[in-house]
């Protein structure tokens, strides 16, 4: 790589979504990866193509190259670079397609100048439907997978009925249509998203699809992040077929902006890494694993039995609950 590549490379990767990763991938690994989210995803050159977006081959990055994208890492990384094939891709798949690979491969996400570690947040599990199931349909999985449910909570949900342990609250309007509960774990299903790679590959006839979403069922506040560009639906005021992604997501530019760099520059996102975790923080990191591989579980079964595809938040496909844990293929 000649002196002028390595002066533009910290923009370049600050600007688009990038995996960073500890060690250099193995081609086929990498390719293994990308096909959870694209079943479809090939290779093209020493490139990985997958839903629109192009995964370039991986870079090796120096000490003083991470300080200047702001990542505290004195041994270096791995950067594989995710750029967009057209103007902009579909539900800003690129974006979660750098941060699926950084967290099955243990590593690193970089957009627009914000590190992120993946594994601390790894979202709600998902399941792509090619329709909203019926309740008759969909009841009898959910009473086998969900801890059941002693009453219904007539506060929260005025109209749901309790059937076999799982609260049924119908809904029928906006993009929600059925919501069940279990005793802890909550099923919302969602109808008219547009389909994701792994979708499509599955349904290449159809237009849009449901998603049931697995969250926990004391959550009350909007999903954030990785679950509102897959499972939420657009603002009011916005084309129902335009990408659900957050707008600041909006990736697949070479331009690098003076913010861009402040943000990269100014970060302390490994502070905390640098601390050694108390007992309280590895108990708590346990509980949300296990909380995880459930959540995960009642996923795999709601695909299994329906026909559908079980999938974490970035989209990635699940085969088993232990999919879903980060640092799989590491």
């Amino acid at each position: 790589m000649s002196w002028f590549s390595k002066l533009l490379l910290p923009g370049r990767l600050r600007t688009g979504p990038t995996a960073l990763l500890p060690a250099r991938p193995d081609p086929k690994t990498l390719l293994a990866v990308a096909q959870l989210a694209d079943p479809e995803a090939r290779t093209d050159g020493d490139d990985i193509l997958a839903g629109g977006s192009r995964i370039q081959p991986p870079v090796e990055l120096t000490a003083d190259v991470l300080a200047k994208l702001g990542v505290p890492d004195d041994d270096g990384l791995w950067a594989c670079r995710i750029a967009a094939e057209g103007p902009l891709p579909v539900d800003f798949f690129d974006k979660s397609l750098a941060e699926g690979i950084a967290y099955r491969l243990g590593g690193w996400s970089l957009c627009r100048g914000e590190p992120l570690d993946p594994a601390e947040d790894a979202g709600d599990p998902l399941v792509y439907l090619p329709a909203v199931p019926e309740p008759e349909e969909i009841l009898p999985v959910l009473s086998e997978a969900l801890r059941h449910a002693e009453a219904v909570d007539a506060e929260r949900w005025p109209e749901g009925e309790l059937i076999e342990g799982v609260v049924h609250v119908p809904v029928r309007g906006g993009r929600v249509a059925d919501v069940y509960a279990g005793a802890d774990l909550l099923v919302t299903i969602e109808e008219g998203h547009r389909l994701p790679p792994a979708a499509q590959t599955r349904w290449p006839y159809l237009t849009e699809i449901a998603i049931a979403r697995v969250s926990p069922v004391t959550r009350t506040e909007e999903p954030e992040g990785e679950d509102a560009d897959l499972a939420d639906g657009p603002a009011e005021g916005e084309d129902a077929d335009a990408a659900p992604g957050p707008l600041d997501a909006a990736s697949g530019t070479d331009t690098d902006t003076d913010a861009d760099m402040d943000a990269g520059s100014d970060t302390d996102a490994g502070s905390d890494a640098e601390d050694a975790p108390s007992g309280n923080d590895a108990e708590g990191a346990d509980e949300a694993r296990a909380a995880l591989l459930v959540r995960a579980a009642v996923a795999v079964t709601l695909a299994n039995a329906l026909r559908g595809i079980a999938a974490d938040s970035r989209g990635f496909q699940l085969a088993e609950p232990t999919d879903v844990l980060p640092g799989g293929y590491a």
